[in-house]
């Protein structure tokens, strides 16, 4: 579509990175603002964390570029030098940052489950607009369609094919407001949230069911037949699926040990 936004004399500027990189200046700004204004959490310790998560964030995503292009570096393993031709993958992207956020929250001593409600709704922002960055480079493309769904690409404007990257930059804006709804709806306190997360294990589980059922129609490399995104995607609804447990089950308790002391 458009994978150079620009030229300065020699050097491009690809709308791939500067899009990536917007998307991720405004998550990392939201989720600041969010954890303290909302979740009453301090703006320093937040950023020392976020720091950390952007740090993880770079180590996965890169990681999981060779991993999801992974037939490339098979073919001429000697191109595991060329870094700058990895690319990035969200999901390991995401497994990255998190680990290093949680390790940072738990050196500091901080709520996991008010960072994660935090940076629930600003993830999903992440996600509508970097995939824009992915449909304008042509990359993380959908197979071969006939249906009027169909897009040609630069690459190869003569092969239809589902745009996926659009595909889940709406579903990331459709569970972003229903996330952003939720929160406002139930009106939880800082006190309430730090017992049991619910923004985020929600994200977790909608964001994982549509990464295994759509990356179906993604194009690429195949392990067993699946892509490296249904492996992360389906990680992602188990540990949903668990922390939505755990956080119910600690509410639960919390509401019954109030009921006791009446």
């Amino acid at each position: 579509m458009l994978p150079v936004l620009f030229r300065i004399g020699p050097l491009r500027v690809e709308s791939y990175y500067v899009i990536w990189g917007l998307a991720l200046a405004a998550m990392v700004i939201w989720t600041r603002s969010r954890a303290e204004k909302r979740y009453a959490m301090d703006f320093n310790d937040v950023t020392g964390v976020l720091q950390w998560v952007m740090a993880g964030v770079l180590v996965g995503a890169t990681a999981g570029g060779y991993i999801d292009n992974w037939s490339r570096y098979a073919e001429s393993p000697i191109r595991i030098l060329y870094i700058w031709e990895s690319g990035l993958s969200s999901g390991p992207g995401f497994i990255g940052g998190g680990l290093a956020g949680l390790y940072k929250l738990r050196k500091l001593s901080l709520s996991v489950n008010n960072f994660a409600e935090a940076a629930s709704v600003p993830c999903a922002l992440l996600l509508f607009v970097g995939r824009w960055g992915c449909f304008l480079n042509g990359c993380c493309q959908g197979i071969a369609t006939n249906s009027p769904l169909g897009v040609r690409f630069l690459r190869d404007r003569l092969t239809p094919v589902y745009p996926t990257q659009l595909f889940e930059s709406f579903a990331a804006l459709a569970i972003g407001i229903c996330l952003w709804i939720a929160e406002r709806k139930m009106a939880r306190t800082p006190e309430e949230s730090s017992r049991g997360a619910l923004l985020w294990p929600s994200f977790l589980m909608s964001y994982g069911l549509y990464r295994v059922a759509a990356d179906f129609l993604r194009s690429g490399d195949r392990i067993f037949g699946l892509r490296v995104g249904q492996y992360t995607g389906g990680l992602a609804f188990v540990v949903g699926v668990a922390w939505m447990a755990v956080s119910l089950k600690n509410i639960r308790l919390a509401e019954d040990g109030r009921s006791a002391g009446v």
